[in-house]
């Protein structure tokens, strides 16, 4: 030090323990932030103000341990987390994060202040904007954008062509597995073919899925079985689907076809569409309207703010499940409590008959939803149920109890949300003259896990929920009917299409076969599937 400087005043510098702090409830809060933003989820909620405090109860507690790990320690803890803080906000691969981690360690080890301080400055910006966004968003959330890219040549369709209404509704078990031996779905077939059959469909109570999973089926099935299986790994988010035979046929007939589906299996880029719209399958602000508890919206956001990081995820995932097998209990797991897939799929159907009333000759809507997948959220009466009484499709509860909730909610989705789709239908010319599709991608899956080449022979029960599949089709000014057989959907897809996309398939039977699965969801193995046994 040379003459006349002055040493640096170590008192004016803030605690490490309170920078700490401030660098994670920043953090936290800008992440809730991004997540708010991200769903349209409004901002002036109770709801909102209990979540903001949790996390800053959670900054204190991680800011209490990083002052008892001081100061040989408090580095790694730096590191970890705000490692998790950049993995809430962004979706790092599984690799990244822990080498990211060691990076910020090792910076911290040498200028913990630095990164802390650095932590702040960048959240605090991120907060800044994602919050002036959120005080700002409008009272609907803005309409989605075109992600069709293959854009189909409008001077080319065909307005004479008869319109097709094609429902792909996820987990939708097939007739046969209804009254399936070891299963327990009450009188739901009974119900089922009354309500088809009194409304003009032809049912088809054999047809079946060639895999459990959507990521696969849903290629099989629009490909009439021409696709290749995966042979690469396809547990991802997102999967980009190549060109299929069945919205490439629809373009060569002339049809104006629009998509709307989960954005974990992305149709738009590669199929010829005129409109294509990837939706958040598990949109929080599905709840703000209903009559869940403000306790019950926390521990959603909660939930799904611990999904967003390897880290948390792993970490609050472990300790649940260890804290539920020492009490035996029977309650939801954690990660589940982030799933909102039939909830969202309720506003979808909802918003999708709605725009019913614009249907036109020469149109082909197609609509992947989420229902009657789980969770399952709905009491006898169609209510809906307290979040901690919601069921899932994988446990914990027995398998009597699962199949008893999924009847239920199958039931509520035909009575009233199938109902007023008809109906919607049946109050245009271009609705009455349309021909309309109802079909599962799979089973029930009410299981503890989906079948692989690990879990040996294939049972009765397990052939039944994970490939009976529902399909029904109504054809104006054809009869209803109850057609025999057991029929892959790939087949009855491509029937249709061969009839020029104008009659109910009739299919001829042929031998069930699917597949098998390895660990990481890859199709490896084709296996006969045995005939659906009825419950006597």
């Amino acid at each position: 030090m040379t003459q006349g400087e002055t040493a640096p005043d170590k008192s004016a510098e803030w605690p490490l323990g309170a920078l700490a702090f401030t660098a994670l409830a920043v953090g936290l809060l800008a992440c809730l932030a991004n997540l708010l933003n991200y769903h349209h989820y409004p901002v002036f909620r109770a709801e909102v103000g209990l979540m903001a405090l949790a996390l800053l109860a959670a900054a204190g507690l991680v800011a209490a341990l990083h002052r008892l790990a001081q100061p040989g320690l408090s580095f790694l803890l730096t590191g970890l987390f705000v490692a998790t803080l950049v993995d809430l906000g962004a979706d790092l691969h599984k690799m990244v994060f822990p080498v990211l981690t060691g990076v910020l360690a090792f910076s911290a080890r040498h200028y913990e202040r630095v990164v802390l301080k650095l932590t702040t400055a960048a959240f605090a910006s991120v907060l800044l904007f994602q919050g002036f966004d959120l005080v700002r968003a409008p009272d609907q959330p803005p309409a989605p954008r075109n992600e069709a890219r293959l854009l189909q040549d409008g001077a080319s369709r065909d307005t004479a062509l008869r319109p097709i209404v094609h429902l792909m509704l996820d987990s939708y078990i097939g007739l046969d597995g209804m009254s399936a031996a070891d299963t327990s779905f009450g009188d739901l077939r009974q119900q089922q073919e009354q309500f088809y059959l009194g409304h003009g469909f032809q049912i088809y109570p054999g047809a079946y899925s060639r895999h459990a999973k959507t990521i696969n089926s849903l290629p099989e099935m629009l490909s009439y079985g021409r696709a290749k299986p995966a042979t690469g790994r396809r547990d991802l988010q997102t999967a980009v689907v190549d060109p299929l035979p069945y919205f490439l046929d629809l373009d060569r007939k002339g049809y104006r076809t629009s998509v709307a589906a989960p954005s974990f299996v992305d149709l738009c880029p590669r199929q010829p569409l005129s409109q294509c719209r990837n939706y958040n399958r598990s949109n929080l602000a599905s709840m703000t309207d209903t009559t869940l508890s403000v306790q019950d919206r926390t521990r959603m956001i909660g939930a799904t703010m611990l999904e967003l990081s390897q880290f948390t995820r792993l970490i609050s995932g472990t300790i649940d499940l260890q804290i539920n097998t020492w009490r035996s209990s029977t309650k939801r797991h954690l990660y589940n409590r982030a799933k909102l897939y039939s909830l969202t799929g309720f506003d979808q159907i909802d918003a999708f008959t709605r725009d019913l009333a614009t249907l036109k000759g020469g149109e082909a809507r197609f609509v992947h939803l989420l229902l009657p997948h789980d969770p399952y959220v709905l009491d006898a009466a169609c209510k809906l149920l307290p979040e901690s009484e919601w069921g899932d499709e994988h446990g914990p509860l027995a398998f009597a109890p699962r199949d008893a909730a999924y009847a239920r909610q199958a039931r509520c989705v035909t009575e009233m949300q199938i109902a007023a789709l008809l109906k919607a239908l049946d109050a245009t010319e271009a609705g009455r003259n349309a021909i309309v599709i109802i079909q599962g991608d799979h089973g029930s899956r009410t299981l503890d896990g989906e079948p692989s080449v690990m879990g040996g022979a294939l049972d009765l029960r397990t052939a039944a929920v994970a490939y009976s599949t529902f399909f029904a089709i109504r054809v104006p000014g054809e009869p209803a009917a109850s057609v025999g057989g057991m029929h892959a959907l790939d087949t009855l897809l491509g029937q249709f299409a061969t009839s020029g996309f104008a009659k109910a398939p009739r299919p001829v039977q042929q031998s069930a076969e699917v597949y098998l699965m390895d660990a990481a969801w890859t199709p490896v193995k084709r296996i006969p599937l045995p005939p659906f046994a009825r419950k006597l």
